[in-house]
């Protein structure tokens, strides 16, 4: 069998890492297929492949585009490929091929804020409609995203697998002090700290966790907030609530930090708190877990599935409660070992390898499902 992976969105923050590490699983779990991989030209070489039949090209299709239906099918059928993966949920509407498509969540459709532009939203659910019609598959990532999925779109519960993703290998706890100590010193980071990453979005609930912050301080512990990730024109907002609270001079912001600094950042924290409303899966919480960093989180959405027994649950709209649930962990040493030793035995619950051979039994199914429909035309 020749499967085709779109990966045009590889070097994209979050997805990107789900797609390198998925399609790294399968190539390394079904070395007797052939693999095809699509590209952006900054990508080439991105995943490690150890040896076999793979071969990549590089594409600069713009995702959205006309020019994409017409150009992904004359390559899927250039490549005689038997099967298309999408691990985002862009599929060509004419495909020579089966597909399977990975929605990983309807945040645009859940969270209106995020996508203000009714025009905009109504072309999203168009495409997500589109995807969910013509892919003969669909995999989401968690339990909560594959009730959200069948709650906004028209899809068949049949139709649709939940396969859990893990953590990227490269996330795990620094043994070399001396490079979190640089990483800590270039951000300005000089106390103890809380950490909390994630693009700015209002469904990350930043201003939440200032609040909750302000409430922590209050408890008489000095400490400092580092929100990581890019935050755009988010920030300024940011900055005049934290001034308005107060607690500026206690909150750093990083901005956008490749993955070595990133987890040296997880390395370092003494809590990671996560205060989001709305997650399809839940990345950044695994990724703490992994570093040894025990987790404060809300109880919203996918949270609790991923994070089962090994976090710290508090109302992240309750800024006195998560405030005094951050307080717990950061000051009772204890109590954090715990979580730490909870987290490492839920980890156990995630592996790429599982995923890559829960994916390809599901592209077995796309392709048996094909055939039917092919017989019965």
């Amino acid at each position: 069998m020749k499967i085709a992976f779109d990966l045009r969105r590889v070097r994209n923050p979050g997805i990107g890492r789900y797609m390198k590490c998925l399609v790294e699983a399968v190539l390394a779990c079904a070395p007797e297929h052939e693999y095809l991989l699509i590209v952006p030209p900054e990508a080439t070489g991105i995943i490690r492949t150890s040896g076999g039949r793979v071969e990549e090209i590089v594409s600069t299709l713009k995702y959205y585009s006309v020019r994409e239906q017409i150009e992904l099918p004359r390559i899927l059928r250039r490549h005689r490929v038997n099967l298309l993966h999408s691990p985002h949920f862009n599929v060509p509407l004419m495909s020579p091929c089966p597909m399977v498509a990975t929605l990983h969540d309807v945040i645009y459709l859940a969270c209106k804020e995020d996508l203000p532009s009714r025009l905009g939203r109504l072309y999203y659910r168009a495409m997500m409609e589109a995807a969910v019609r013509r892919a003969d598959r669909v995999i989401t990532v968690s339990e909560f995203s594959r009730s959200d999925i069948l709650r906004y779109l028209s899809l068949s519960s049949q139709k649709i697998d939940v396969i859990h993703p893990a953590v990227d290998p490269r996330f795990t706890r620094m043994d070399d002090w001396k490079q979190v100590e640089r990483v800590l010193a270039l951000h300005g980071i000089n106390q103890d700290y809380v950490l909390y990453a994630g693009i700015c979005k209002r469904r990350k609930n930043h201003a939440g966790l200032l609040r909750a912050f302000r409430c922590f301080l209050s408890m008489g512990k000095q400490a400092q907030l580092v929100i990581a990730g890019p935050t755009d024109e988010g920030e300024g907002p940011l900055r005049a609530l934290a001034a308005e609270l107060g607690v500026s001079r206690q909150v750093v912001f990083t901005g956008r930090v490749d993955d070595t600094d990133l987890r040296a950042l997880y390395t370092g924290a003494r809590v990671y708190a996560c205060p989001s409303l709305y997650e399809g899966f839940g990345f950044t919480v695994l990724e703490a877990m992994a570093c040894r960093t025990p987790v404060v989180s809300s109880r919203e959405t996918s949270l609790p599935e991923v994070a089962g027994d090994a976090a710290l649950y508090a109302d992240a709209r309750n800024p006195e409660e998560f405030g005094a649930a951050m307080y717990r962990v950061f000051t009772d040493s204890g109590f954090r070992e715990q979580l730490v030793d909870s987290g490492n035995r839920n980890l156990a619950r995630f592996s790429w390898e599982l995923a890559a051979d829960r994916t390809l039994r599901v592209y077995e199914q796309a392709i048996g499902a094909k055939v039917r429909r092919m017989a019965y035309a």
